[in-house]
């Protein structure tokens, strides 16, 4: 392997490259005054990377880039002596075509030291002819526009030229397309037109770094003076001040101090009270209805008014407490240990080193900057702290409340962050249990921890061992693990260690204890424990259900009825198509507004933390849920969900009809089903959807969802034909309207030619093949298998079901794997089989290539929305039904550990559940009305935003947490595994949407009912 190490934008970008072959093209080294041809391009490049891999072609001699992104580059290894032609520019003779619309290019030499010299040679105008570019300012080969040694960053050294091992071409990460063709590389002597370039270039460079310095200095000295006014304001210990929440044991020669500074005062929502002088600073939406107001009182604007008659008000939420002198902390001069009983501790000990992690953990509903932080500093020490003896540390030059610590290292019963449990549990016969010991120090890097390691299962109650066993080194701190298709590396940026315990089963609750550092958070084994996040989730969907009023017996958090009609909540059809112009476009739904008032539109989820929009894919989450239903009818059916009753149906079934009974209600005459309701625009910060004056819009129906949506219904009418056939025989009724509908629309399409010009249509045909099928299941009607096996992937037996883009049928093939013998092909029986197995074995692939058995069928699936805080195991689970092997449900388990607490932050991504849920996040109507936040809302989780920068996923990194007060190190060198920020209005991070919660459905149900 050869890292590469590039800069684009002052960002650095390690590009991890696959070498091939090794090929060496030794050249003698010519005079300096000859031309020197580095490369005419007469073979082709041996590797590739990032958007450029396998796209980057040699043609006629000649490298021709072509319709290809920026963020990638190709090169050659190389033998090349270049020190006599140290002066010498390099150059690119290349030219560029119409369709370009990048700005440069770039090249890189590599030393046998791994130096790497870059230029950058912008990209000319379009012609036929090739033209020679010098790099910007003609910088020699001595002085590369970017010097770097990824092993001495701040004194990278001289490109040693007598040694280049390695070439490349790369592109400027900017956002263009590159569509150029490079003739060759080549080194030009400098003439006088070229030195009188370098001295221009030299004098800018210069007055720049002189510029810079004088910035710099400047900063510095605005920094001393704001450190001085913060020293003098907040050094005052108070009530206020920051406080030491937890000391512990980190490693066994590293103590940890967790800080805690600030929180966020809650919204207090009331009817108003006017009071003299109050004045209304209205707010409006684009048609000038009112949308709500500010409340100024004592000329200060204190919070919002909202209703029909402005009748309700809540307070902004504030900001309270001193932050911490964060600078005093990383001085470990500032600390000092003292023991009794241990020696080494004798006479007062300062550590050796002190290093820091610090983010936010709360951002304001208002989205103010100042956030509440959490500081984690670890004290590294000469000597290991020994088991049971006691420990004073002094802190008194940080401003916390509580400076003289007191710790007992009773490490059976302390709590250490590098302990990671799952804290969902386990069944007693599930058939691996796993924890994981790691800690990143922040500014203090990687931790590796002793060898010969023990630990041991306690019983949370007692302290009482039952279970020991070693630990298992998984991941060395060079280490690679394989996520996504972005290069390998080790994503948690420290050693990992494993723990199993799965041989025991004895039913409890515990913890898992390592000799010398301390416990986890605690677990319980017993039967019910994934039935127990299964009812977490399922209750996530009941607290985010809409149109209906929530609140006691069923749920703590209280909602009025929203956005129904009946009171009055405008809902008019609009004539706007999702697959002709998108999923979300505000403007094109109010455009399309035919004032029709659609009195029954009321119901189904709300999308996410706000409300808009309630759409058809939602219904994937409901889908999980009635496949849970058939395969363990008896289980499921008896299941409490603790929701409003319906008459004779069990709950779980209740709730799969509450949200189909939406789009149902939505259904057209001639049976049409339209994307969903959609506001025009999103809902703000404070805002609450019983008071909201939005105006919704009810979309025209299309084929795709008028397809999922008969799947659903008639996967409904199936479950509960045995309970109760005269309902099921309603939704099956309208599960074959709303089929026929799409059957006739998409014929009339592709007659007239339009189908072409639907978006995705691939989904909607999978959605074809879906509904077909279940249809057929239901009614036995062999029409509907000659439409499955229209567009059915399974006729080849190899094939695979998940092929994004061109087909995803992992649906149809579980439930055609498990269809009566009588009623289906044989071989297509055989081949569905077999293509859910594939499945599953790629997903014990995936997991086997990280350390936290990170579990995906799709290898090339991003690494956002879901990817790390739900479970990835709904194919190991479906192969374990249909096979019965141990290692698929080995699998299911293990895809599981990352979401349930076996993470760096020792997080459960699933609110209210285990011991350390998520706390923050975004949901508008608990947090703009001041109650806690409901329980069962998975969040998105950790986001790859190294890959997905400049935009949704990235803003607040790029807008506020790239300050070193608001996160430390720069979010940029955090791990993966532990870059996620429980703070509001990280939107990408800590939202959800409602479909993504299906797998947790599926594999937590599974898991709780399977025999």
């Amino acid at each position: 392997m050869i890292r590469v190490l590039c800069r684009s934008c002052g960002i650095f970008i390690f590009a991890a490259v696959l070498m091939v072959q090794f090929n060496i093209h030794a050249q003698q080294a010519p005079k300096a005054d000859e031309q020197f041809v580095i490369s005419e391009f007469d073979a082709p490049f041996l590797f590739s990377y990032l958007s450029w891999k396998d796209l980057v072609k040699v043609e006629n001699g000649k490298a021709v880039l072509k319709g290809i992104k920026c963020d990638g580059g190709a090169g050659i290894n190389a033998t090349l002596d270049l020190s006599s032609h140290a002066t010498k520019s390099p150059a690119l003779k290349f030219r560029s075509r119409a369709e370009n619309s990048a700005k440069s290019i770039r090249m890189i030499l590599v030393d046998a030291d791994g130096r790497s010299g870059l230029w950058e040679f912008a990209i000319p105008k379009a012609e036929e002819n090739f033209t020679i570019v010098t790099p910007k300012g003609c910088v020699p080969l001595t002085k590369p526009n970017i010097l770097e040694n990824k092993k001495n960053p701040d004194n990278p050294g001289v490109l040693d030229l007598a040694r280049i091992t390695q070439y490349q071409l790369l592109g400027d990460w900017g956002k263009g397309v590159i569509d150029v063709e490079v003739d060759a590389v080549v080194l030009v002597a400098p003439d006088a037109k070229l030195l009188a370039e370098r001295e221009a270039y030299a004098k800018q460079e210069a007055d720049a770094a002189a510029l810079k310095a004088k910035r710099d200095a400047e900063e510095k000295e605005r920094t001393a003076k704001a450190r001085e006014e913060m020293i003098k304001k907040y050094s005052v210990r108070s009530d206020r001040s920051p406080g030491v929440v937890l000391v512990s044991i980190a490693a066994p020669d590293i103590l940890s101090l967790t800080i805690e500074a600030q929180k966020i005062g809650n919204v207090k929502f009331s009817k108003y009270e006017p009071q003299d002088g109050d004045v209304k600073k209205d707010e409006k939406w684009s048609d000038g209805t009112v949308r709500r107001a500010k409340l100024v009182r004592g000329g200060k604007e204190i919070g919002w008014l909202q209703g029909e008659k402005q009748e309700w008000f809540s307070t902004f939420e504030s900001i309270e407490g001193d932050p911490l002198l964060e600078f005093h902390a990383d001085n470990p001069e500032n600390y000092t240990i003292t023991s009794l009983d241990d020696d080494a501790y004798k006479a007062g000990v300062k550590p050796l080193a002190a290093y820091r992690k610090s983010m936010p953990i709360d951002w304001q509903l208002s989205g103010e900057t100042n956030f509440p932080m959490r500081h984690t500093v670890y004290l590294k020490a000469a000597k290991p702290f020994i088991p049971g003896k006691t420990y004073s540390i002094s802190i008194n030059a940080l401003n916390v409340k509580n400076p003289d610590l007191t710790f007992k290292a009773d490490l059976q019963n302390a709590r250490s962050e590098s302990v990671h449990a799952n804290q969902i549990g386990y069944r007693p016969d599930d058939p691996a249990k796993r924890a994981f010991l790691s800690v990143w120090l922040g500014t203090g890097g990687p931790c590796k921890f002793p060898e010969g390691m023990k630990f041991s299962i306690l019983q949370a109650a007692d302290g009482k061992a039952v279970f020991s066993g070693n630990l298992e080194r998984i991941l060395e701190v060079g280490g690679k693990e394989d996520l996504y298709n972005k290069g390998q590396k080790n994503f948690s940026n420290t050693e990992v260690w494993r723990m199993d315990f799965s041989d025991f089963k004895i039913p409890g609750s515990y913890r898992v204890f390592v000799d010398g550092i301390g416990c986890s958070y605690p677990f319980e084994i017993g039967n019910a424990a994934w039935e127990k996040a299964f009812l977490f989730q399922m209750k996530g969907l009941y607290n985010n259900r809409s149109g209906i009023e929530l609140g006691p017996p069923y749920t703590d958090f209280k909602k009025p009825r929203d956005f129904n009609p009946a009171d009055g909540a405008a809902v008019t059809r609009s004539t706007y198509d999702v697959l002709v112009n998108g999923n979300e476009d505000f403007e094109g739904i109010v455009k399309g507004d035919t004032g029709e008032a659609v009195k029954d539109a009321w119901g189904g989820y709300h999308d996410a933390g706000d409300w808009n929009p309630r759409r058809v894919t939602h219904m994937k989450t409901t889908m999980a849920q009635l496949e849970m239903v058939e395969l363990y009818p008896k289980y499921f059916n008896s299941l409490k969900l603790n929701i409003p009753p319906m008459d004779g149906v069990p709950d779980i079934i209740t709730e799969a009809l509450f949200e189909i009974d939406c789009f149902k209600r939505l259904q057209l005459p001639d049976g049409g089903i339209p994307y969903g309701i959609e506001t025009k625009g999103d809902p703000a910060p404070g805002e609450l959807s019983w008071l909201t004056s939005q105006h919704a819009y009810v979309t025209a129906p299309n084929i795709r969802d008028s397809w999922f949506y008969a799947s659903v219904a008639a996967r409904a009418a199936k479950v509960l034909k045995p309970i109760k056939p005269e309902l099921a025989k309603v939704y099956e009724d309208s599960a074959v309207k709303a089929f026929n509908w799409a059957e006739a629309d998409y014929a009339k399409r592709t007659a007239d030619g339009t189908l072409s010009k639907l978006k995705e249509v691939w989904v909607a045909t999978d959605a074809r093949n879906l509904s077909a099928l279940i249809l057929y299941d239901i009614t036995g009607d062999k029409k509907y298998h000659d439409v499955f096996l229209q567009s059915t992937c399974l006729k080849d037996p190899k094939a695979d079901v998940f092929w994004w883009g061109k087909h995803v049928q992992c649906d149809a093939a579980f439930l055609y794997a498990r269809m009566d013998d009588a009623k289906t092909d044989p071989e297509i029986k055989k081949n569905a089989l077999a293509a859910v197995v594939k499945q599953a074995d790629k997903s014990l692939a995936y997991a086997s290539g990280n350390a936290y058995n990170l579990t995906s069928m799709d290898k090339g699936r991003p690494m956002f929305m879901g990817f790390f805080s739900t479970s990835g195991g709904t194919e190991l689970a479906r192969a374990h039904f249909l096979t019965g092997k141990e290692e698929y449900l080995r699998g299911a388990v293990q895809s599981c550990q990352f979401q349930s607490g076996c993470n760096p932050n020792n997080l459960v991504y699933t609110t209210g559940l285990g011991a350390n849920p998520v706390k923050h996040p975004l949901h508008l109507d608990s947090r703009s009305s001041g109650q806690p936040v409901p329980a069962g809302f998975t969040v998105f989780g950790n986001i790859d935003y190294w890959n997905w920068k400049g935009g949704f996923f990235d803003w607040p990194i790029a807008q506020h947490l790239s300050k070193p007060n608001v996160c430390w190190p720069n979010p940029y060198d955090w791990p993966l595994t532990e870059a996620y920020f429980d703070i509001f209005l990280f939107v990408s991070m800590n939202e959800f949407v409602v479909d993504t919660w299906a797998p947790n459905v599926f594999v937590w149900g599974y898991l709780s009912a399977r025999k």
